[in-house]
């Protein structure tokens, strides 16, 4: 039988999500979101994030995007390896 912690990293594993790619695009709503569209090989991907990294990333920086259970968690430059393994 499986521990809590083992429980709780398993769940972790299952529901973390990197995203690799180039800034192509930056927009804020009309309910002030603000979204960055990163480019993942064809596969475009919206992500929310804070104003501060939205005012700072320019378009065309490559980006390592984590996200866990849908919130994100980490904004690294450059294409990185999974942190987890």
């Amino acid at each position: 039988m499986k521990s809590f912690k083992q429980m709780k990293a398993d769940n972790k594993d299952k529901n973390y999500k990197e995203h690799r790619g180039i800034l192509i695009r930056k927009y804020r709503t009309f309910f002030g979101k603000h979204i960055f569209v990163v480019d993942e090989n064809g596969l475009q991907s919206k992500i929310y994030v804070g104003k501060c990294i939205f005012d700072d990333t320019e378009l065309g920086t490559k980006l390592t995007i984590g996200e866990l259970n849908q919130k994100l968690i980490n904004i690294r430059p450059g294409f990185c390896k999974n942190t987890d393994q």
